[in-house]
Parts: C-alpha cells; structure tokens; sequence
C-alpha cells in the first residue's frame, strides 16, 4: 500500500513506539508522504518480533494527538460508532487502498471487522494489529467508553508469536457513546448558503434543514430512507416534499458537497488529494469530475482563483 493514507498510519504507529522508547529504523520513503509496502511491513515485524503484539496496538493511545490532521475531519459529526467506521471505510476506499477493512458483523455494541487485501495477498500481523488499534483508538477519540477490542482467536498481547491468521479479524465492545463536540473548523462557519453552485435558492426551511444537515457530515453517507425516518416522514412523502420546492435530495448532497469543497480550497491550505474526501466524495476522480462539472474550473484551477491577489 505505497499511498498517502498508509504513510499516515505509519507516522501515527512510529509516534506511538516513540512514546513507548521504542527506537526504529528511519524510512527511505521522501518526505513521509508515501511509504513502500515492504518497509512498512519490515518496521512492524521488527516491533512485533522485539516488544510483542501490545507495542503496536498502542498506537490507539495517541489518536487524539492527530486530531488537527486534515483526514481527521472526516471523522466529524460521527453520533455513533457506525457513522466512525463508515467515515473509516470511506478513506480506504477514496485512496484506492490495497489493504481494506470490512464490517463481517455488527450489533448495537460491538462490531466484527476483518482485515483484506484487494489482490489477495496475504497482509502482516504487524499491519492487522496497526489497523485494529487505529480502529479501537479513532472509536474512544470520537466518544466510545468501555471499548475493549479482541481477536478472532485467543491471543496474548504479549505474545510475538501470533500469527496473521489469529489477527486479521477483530471484535471491537463498547459500554456507551458520546459524541465529540465538534468546534467548528476554519473553513466551516456552520451557514447555510443563500444560493447553491447554480444559483438555485436554498430558501425553503425544510431544505435548509436538510442542506446544514450535509454540512455538517459530508461524509456521512445518509441514504435516502435513513434521512426520511430522521425527518418523521416516509420517503415518498420526503421526495414529494422536497420536489415541491424544486429539489431532490441528491440535489441536496451533490450541492452541499461542492460548497464544502469550495470552501476548503478558497480558505485553507489543505492538499488537493484531501479536499474531496473532507468533502464527501468517494475518490479523487469523482471530486474532480464532479466539481468541474459544477463550477466550470478544476480544483485547482479554481484555489488560484480565489488566491489572495
């Protein structure tokens, strides 16, 4: 998984072992920005070997110091652990990951996920354990308490014998849910525009509602019969509604999705590769079609622009 989203997990996982003064070797990788699947691979079997299961899992401790991190974001507005793992899920996919999560079973309070590779190859326990307390760590950051996470087979977190079959999938329980207050971001006033990317006016309350709704998660991806039950309505009642004033709610979604993306690229310096998936969009090509589409400009053609003269 040579992408940006593996790098970053990487530099979460080597602060976490920097906490625990576990020395490791330094990466040949440019920047930090990408990383070569087998040096990551090479680092956690390093770490497992020496310091056992536990050292990598640990990794869930420091999430919160990540909490300014631009792919942070899209974990805002998550109200329970299912919105967390789908804003997970949707990262994975928007970077064309090699290395994916699925959810194999889900209750109120708990869920069971497994870690796979698209090719299917065979990934690492070093990488199964990372995945799993990045996890564990993103579900207590957003508001999760008596969350305890477990492999599919017994295994002692202090054993460096477990294997990737033990490893590569995990439970994950929980007591409660808090949701994190979210303070607004620099780039998010919380306003609902007055007009849309075409012009059409966002005057009916009831669109407005369903407008600041998308604002606010993006990433969310609230299907059409979860956003009627949340409005009281049935669907058909919902679109009738909704067509009334001249909408559809994926008027709605394409619509609000382009304003947080205009608003990211006009008021901060968040890289290009970032600014669909905070906005909601399922992959890069998408964002860029998509916003084109809508606006006439490219992303970036657009962010110089808007640039300060």
């Amino acid at each position: 998984m040579e992408d940006f989203a593996s790098a970053l997990v990487l530099a979460m996982v080597r602060r976490s072992l920097a906490r625990q003064s576990i020395e490791v070797a330094a990466l040949s990788s440019t920047a930090n920005r990408t990383v070569r699947l087998e040096e990551k691979q090479a680092l956690l079997e390093a770490v497992l070997v020496s310091h056992g299961p536990a050292a990598i899992l640990s990794v869930a401790d420091i999430v919160p110091e990540f909490a300014d991190h631009p792919v942070a974001g899209v974990f805002a507005g998550c109200r329970n652990p299912t919105d967390v793992v789908t804003c997970w899920l949707a990262i994975e996919r928007y970077f064309h990951s090699r290395h994916r999560t699925r959810v194999v079973d889900r209750t109120d309070d708990r869920i069971v996920m497994e870690h796979f590779d698209t090719r299917g190859s065979r990934i690492s326990t070093g990488e199964n354990l990372a995945v799993a307390g990045l996890i564990l760590g993103i579900l207590r950051w957003r508001g999760a308490h008596g969350v305890e996470l477990g492999f599919d087979s017994a295994i002692s977190t202090a054993d460096p014998a477990a294997s990737a079959e033990q490893t590569h999938r995990w439970m994950i329980c929980w007591k409660g849910f808090n949701p994190l207050p979210g303070a607004p971001s620099a780039w998010d006033d919380g306003s609902v525009p007055s007009v849309d990317f075409s012009g059409r006016a966002i005057s009916d309350p009831f669109v407005a509602r369903l407008f600041a709704e998308e604002l606010g998660g993006p990433r969310a991806r609230r299907n059409a019969a979860r956003t009627a039950r949340a409005a009281g309505l049935s669907l058909r009642t919902l679109q009738r509604r909704l067509a009334q004033s001249g909408w559809t709610l994926g008027d709605i979604v394409a619509s609000a999705r382009v304003h947080v993306a205009t608003r990211l690229l006009a008021s901060t310096d968040t890289p290009l590769a970032l600014v669909g998936l905070l906005a909601g969009y399922s992959d890069q090509p998408h964002f860029q079609r998509a916003f084109k589409i809508a606006v006439g400009p490219t992303p970036a053609e657009y962010r110089r622009l808007v640039a300060p003269v």
